[in-house]
């Protein structure tokens, strides 16, 4: 299994706090948030990295490089600046379609053991990480699901109506994976690329494919956006992950 790693983004929205470096660099009790998945993924014997760069992509090169036990391929995007992440999955179908392969998040810290329940779920087909126990407000990806299976996904799903918060982990399974794509590029052709990669997740859900989830059962997670959101990663979440 190959893994695909979205590390195009700018992370403007945590201003100084990012010290000038691409949001998947930022650092964690000092560490990269990057590498933390990168070891969580080699601990997990995948060393087959797809990573989609953008902004400052001459250093997250850097940086992977110095992960000798991977082998990295690398896509650029050069539209990072004017592109939701849909854009850069797009980029990516060339390397994985037809494959089973990881879909991650690069601003997503995460207990290796929501990875590891991923991929060792014996569920099939497009199986998501989701957090049932975290408060719900407007700004998370919330999911609802019913009888095993995520019914919807969406933002703007009401937090009173939603069941939980997909994380940005995803394991795609070999069968699932071009239709997976095909929901991307028709999603790309009817909203633009403007929007979030989920929306192709909906597409499909729509289309009658059944999407599943691996619940996090409590262990610690973040998606860094923000300096409240590095300042809990850096406080709260790290201390509960091993080998910080």
């Amino acid at each position: 299994m190959k893994a695909v790693i979205l590390a195009a983004g700018m992370g403007r929205r945590l201003g100084e706090h990012s010290g000038g470096v691409p949001k998947p660099l930022v650092e964690v009790n000092e560490k990269p948030v990057l590498a933390y998945t990168l070891t969580s993924l080699v601990n997990e014997g995948i060393h087959d990295v797809i990573i989609v760069t953008g902004y400052n992509a001459s250093a997250v090169r850097k940086f992977v490089s110095t992960f000798s036990d991977l082998n990295v391929r690398y896509v650029h995007n050069e539209r990072y600046d004017e592109t939701n992440n849909i854009y850069s999955v797009y980029l990516a179908k060339r390397e994985v379609d037809g494959r089973s392969f990881l879909l991650l998040n690069s601003d997503v810290l995460f207990h290796p053991g929501i990875l590891r329940a991923l991929i060792k779920s014996e569920k099939e087909g497009v199986v998501l990480s989701v957090d049932f126990k975290k408060e719900l407000g407007e700004e998370e990806m919330k999911v609802r699901v019913e009888d095993g299976r995520i019914l919807e996904i969406s933002k703007e799903i009401p937090p009173e109506k939603a069941d939980g918060e997909y994380i940005g982990l995803t394991r795609i399974d070999s069968k699932y994976s071009s239709a997976f794509f095909d929901a991307v590029e028709n999603v790309l052709q009817t909203a633009g690329s403007g929007v979030f990669y989920e929306e192709a997740f909906q597409r499909m859900i729509d289309d009658g494919k059944m999407l599943t989830f691996e619940d996090t059962e409590g262990l610690p997670w973040i998606e860094i956006d923000t300096p409240e959101d590095l300042r809990v990663a850096r406080e709260v979440v790290a201390p509960g992950i091993p080998d910080c």
